[in-house]
């Protein structure tokens, strides 16, 4: 069996020498492609969870008793402060027309535009409120929070004095029904008392 030239030999040595050195190589960037992708895995799982941890704290913040008393009270402040200082207003206008339409309706006044425009109020609110859900972890602020109660106890308000209006009135429409009833009943009693006494008079006279 013939020798291989030794210049063919390092040939070949230097050939699966270099196909190694490829191999290696791939393996080398395939593992660097690898720990880029687990980095930029970590970061992502690292920026989650930085936010979900901001996000657990603020609702904590959200739910604390201060927080609740702020808002409870601000926005409660708020809708009794401004129904009273409106219906206020309301009666000195009321005064000021003296038989006109807001004297005459100035107790659906104190009630009826309360409640529509609160619950527009507190619906607009809620609409363009965001959502957390949509993961944009995005909470209400104070300030949204406080609007939201105040203007949802702004059209409770405001319903209350319109419930009570209304029954004021059936009240009395029913009452009006019953008092013209009663004056109904008693001039036709009235009434036929005076034909009977009539009528005795005028046989009086005949007798004469």
């Amino acid at each position: 069996m013939a020798t291989k030239d030794p210049l063919e030999k390092a040939k070949q040595a230097l050939e699966k020498a270099q196909e190694q050195n490829a191999q290696l190589q791939q393996q080398i960037e395939t593992g660097a492609a690898l720990e880029a992708d687990y980095e930029k895995v970590l970061a992502s799982q690292q920026k989650a969870s930085n936010k979900y941890e901001k996000l657990l704290m603020r609702v904590g913040d959200k739910h604390s008793k201060a927080h609740r008393v702020a808002v409870d009270l601000g926005g409660g402040s708020i809708a009794q402060v401004s129904t009273e200082l409106i219906n206020w207003s309301l009666r000195a206008l009321g005064r000021w027309s003296k038989d006109g339409f807001v004297a005459q309706n100035i107790d659906l006044l104190q009630g009826a535009p309360h409640f529509v425009i609160g619950l527009g109020l507190y619906i607009a609110e809620m609409a363009t409120r965001k959502d957390p859900a949509d993961n944009s972890g995005e909470l209400p602020s104070t300030t949204r929070e406080v609007i939201s109660e105040a203007t949802k106890l702004f059209a409770q308000l405001g319903f209350s004095n319109l419930s009570r209006a209304i029954r004021v009135r059936y009240a009395d429409g029913k009452q009006e029904q019953i008092d013209h009833a009663a004056l109904s009943a008693e001039y036709r009693e009235l009434q036929k008392k005076y034909l009977e006494l009539q009528a005795k008079s005028g046989a009086g006279g005949k007798e004469r």
